[in-house]
This record gives C-alpha cells, structure tokens and sequence, in this order.
C-alpha cells in the first residue's frame, strides 16, 4: 500500500470562497515494506485527533530507506548503540530500524511529547514489539530537558524526519539537538521545506553544529539514492554533528 494515499480521506465540499479545505485523513492502519527494504511488512496506525504528528509523512519514509540500506546489511551496524529518534509522531522511522536492522546490545528511544505517547504504544503492539528490550518509549518535550535515561551516556545516532513545521518551536529543537549532541554523535536529519521560515532553523543550527547535506558527505552518500525524487518534492536531508 502507498503510505501516501488519501483515497480513505474525507473532503468537504468547496466554500463560497471557492478553495478547496485540506483533506481530513481518518484514523487508519498502513502497512509497507518500504519497495522490500523490509523482509516483513511494518504496520502504522494513524490518527490525526492528538495532532499532525499522527499522519506518516515523506520525509518518514525518505529518511526510514535512507537508513534501511544503509544499516540494514553490510558493513555498517547499529549493535551496541544509542539510538534516539525525537519528534517520533507515530514512530514510523524507529519502527522500521527496530524490525529491519540489528540492535543486538542497542538502545533505541522513541520519542516525542505526551500527545503521540499513546499511538508510539499502540504501533509498537502492531508490530509485536511491546516487548523488545531494545525499543524504549520515553516523553522528550523539546520545552523541557531530555530524560535522566537518555541523557546519562552518550547517544551515538539521532534520527529526525520532518521535525521542521512550527517556527515557534524551532528554538526548542536547536537546543535539543545542540544538548544532545556529544563528540562522536551523528544526527540523521530529514524535513520538507514548506515556506521560508523554514530555512531559518537551518541557519541557526548550522552556528552550532556541523550540517551538511548526505548527497555531499562521501562517508554517508553511497546510500542515497532517493535525492533525484525527494529533491524535486523539496525534501532536504542533512547529516549533523559536533563542531570540532
């Protein structure tokens, strides 16, 4: 199934302004295995009544195929780290790393504020991952300091797809980012540029880490073959780290 059909979407009639509303996506359950990166199908309840969080996105899934060929196989492994991913919405991006990656020794935290807590719960038992000892749920408002849990060692990868929508909220995730971020941290950073205010965010965090785009790191390029689509849709996706 497309993760991006709205065929079950529910569309007013146009008002007398003659501007057709945005289409309200009633709760629903989508399963994908992401063009095969998956050898089983991941399935993703969404629900928009606690907020935009509750919809699965493109840079989801952009950044979900980035990190599934990347860490999936090969010589790249995610055993024995520390895994946050902030902003989770329904946790679609931690998800596909949990079902298709190995995490033997890790610790994956799926994050975000109390609204999306419970959909995070209900996608896990979806997926029959209530009770996998390397997927952890935590509550992390970006308004407020990050876990004891997280906080007490070091986070070798943070994962973020389209964390960039609320420009009052953009101060908040900088800090986050910049506080979470120690020496040898990598920062897998994904977002849709919708208007100008967007950029802003960029500017401020690349005073404080070292940004650049993976299509331009030949460390982490190998694995983006997405950039000729999610470019031309105007997704950005950018590796972060520690300024040195």
């Amino acid at each position: 199934m497309d993760l991006f059909d709205n065929s079950d979407s529910e569309i007013e009639p146009l008002g007398s302004d003659l501007v057709a509303p945005a289409p309200i996506l009633r709760p629903r359950t989508t399963e994908t295995d992401f063009g095969g990166l998956l050898d089983t199908h991941l399935k993703l309840h969404e629900d928009l009544a606690k907020g935009c969080g509750g919809q699965i996105w493109p840079a989801g899934e952009i950044l979900t195929k980035y990190l599934l060929r990347r860490y999936k196989n090969g010589e790249n492994s995610l055993k024995g780290k520390r895994i946050v991913e902030l902003g989770a919405g329904g946790g679609l991006v931690g998800l596909a790393v949990a079902a298709g990656c190995d995490l033997e020794g890790s610790e994956l935290y799926i994050t975000d504020m109390h609204a999306m807590i419970d959909l995070i719960h209900k996608n896990l038992e979806l997926n029959d991952m209530q009770n996998k000892k390397e997927v952890k749920v935590e509550l992390l408002d970006w308004a407020n300091p990050a876990p004891k849990v997280i906080v007490e060692k070091p986070v070798d990868f943070i994962i973020a797809a389209d964390c960039v929508y609320y420009e009052p909220a953009f101060p908040l995730l900088e800090k986050t980012l910049v506080d979470l971020v120690s020496e040898n941290t990598i920062v897998f950073f994904c977002f849709k540029k919708r208007r100008r205010a967007d950029l802003t965010f960029m500017k401020a965090i690349k005073k404080r880490l070292k940004v650049r785009e993976i299509k331009d790191d030949p460390n982490f390029s190998k694995e983006d073959t997405d950039y000729p689509q999610y470019h031309r849709e105007n997704l950005f996706m950018y590796i972060m780290s520690k300024k040195v």
